[in-house]
């Protein structure tokens, strides 16, 4: 957890759900000066799929990151951030997606980092799902339109400052 002074800003992601846990988790990084704290709801890795579910399967269950987002904040005096995806699974409508941010919201996140694919935990290995469901940037731009008092940062598939430049049109 070490790093150096000149790498500011500084953000540490933590993968898990237990609300305790992450909230004590939470408090160390703010005692060692990070500047955020990330709860990864994207990683499509079949290891996140144990006795404390991670990554992107907590996107099937929004009231528990809910209710892990608003324990971390409690003890937090630095931004809590969520990273997920725009679906997992057979959950990849983007009304679902706009419910999961919708949910998490009231737990007091606002600022979520989207990877503009679903995850689909079944089908592919974590490689697959960096790159073979197809991106859908225009989902990210519109929850950023439809929740304008939060941030996202959209992220996958970016390969170049060219490819960038051109997703903020």
């Amino acid at each position: 957890m070490k790093y150096n002074p000149v790498e500011h800003p500084v953000v540490i992601q933590f993968k898990g759900s237990d609300p305790e846990r992450l909230a004590k988790s939470t408090s160390l990084a703010v005692s060692l000066g990070y500047d955020a704290v990330n709860i990864n709801c994207g990683c499509p890795a079949r290891k996140c799929k144990g006795e404390e579910p991670s990554g992107a399967i907590l996107m099937k269950d929004p009231k528990r990151v809910q209710d892990t987002v608003r324990e971390m904040i409690a003890v937090s005096s630095v931004p809590i951030t969520v990273k997920c995806r725009i679906g997992v699974d057979d959950l990849d409508s983007y009304e679902y997606l706009k419910s999961f941010v919708s949910t998490v919201r009231e737990g007091g996140v606002k600022h979520f980092i989207v990877h503009a694919r679903k995850a689909l935990l079944g089908e592919l290995d974590p490689e697959g799902n960096r790159c073979i469901p197809p991106l859908k940037y225009e989902w990210v731009y519109a929850l950023a339109k439809d929740f304008p008092d939060i941030q996202f940062d959209l992220n996958g598939g970016l390969q170049s400052i060219e490819m960038v430049r051109n997703s903020n049109d």
